[in-house]
């Protein structure tokens, strides 16, 4: 790839990545609301379709994908979920969700405060729920170009299957891909779970 290549690939992320912020941020309080429970059942429906009993997945910011009634679901019904911790050098730790108040953690993400796990943790789960910008028909995930989720993936020795938390609008016919992108097995929007073929 040459330099043209690679600042053509950077502006491309960086016009997906700001159309992505304005229409999450022009979302109605009922729309969000609406796509919550939505994508509450969806989670569910997926975690229980995969008899998953363990799972990685976030701490909803205001503009992403609502997860805390899935998280608060999870708790009731014993599901092992582990939250990610940011760490310097663009690393990630992961902590259990036991249901206490989380904290701003490093880019102002709410994390659980209890005891880090290593990033190795997340190879001994059922299912891995997370965030992205994006995500295209090829399973293609675009993220918000910090390089956590594919640092942790990459170095993991087993990757269990990998869903992408988005809005149906975030699901694109195609995203550029660059070697290091880790691709994911699927989709989960308020709308469908998707599967994207391997």
């Amino acid at each position: 790839m040459g330099i043209g290549d690679a600042e053509g690939l950077a502006q491309h992320k960086w016009h997906v990545r700001e159309e992505v912020r304005r229409r999450r941020a022009a979302m109605g309080s009922d729309e969000r609301l609406r796509a919550r429970d939505a994508l509450t059942d969806r989670l569910i429906s997926l975690v229980r379709d995969r008899g998953a009993s363990s799972v990685s997945c976030y701490a909803s910011l205001p503009d992403e994908p609502d997860t805390s009634a899935f998280l608060e679901w999870a708790l009731d019904n014993g599901v092992e979920v582990l939250l990610p911790v940011s760490l310097t050098g663009s690393r990630l730790a992961w902590t259990h969700s036991d249901g206490s108040q989380l904290v701003p953690g490093r880019h102002g993400i709410l994390e659980p405060s209890g005891e880090q796990l290593p990033a190795s943790a997340a190879a001994a789960l059922d299912l891995m729920l997370i965030p992205a910008c994006a995500v295209d028909l090829r399973g293609t995930r675009l993220g918000w170009g910090l390089g956590y989720f594919d640092r942790c993936l990459s170095e993991l020795a087993r990757r269990p299957p990998l869903f992408a938390v988005v809005h149906e609008a975030d699901v694109l016919p195609a995203l550029p891909a660059e070697p290091h992108d880790i691709p994911v097995d699927g989709a989960v929007t308020p709308d469908a779970v998707r599967l994207f073929p391997r």
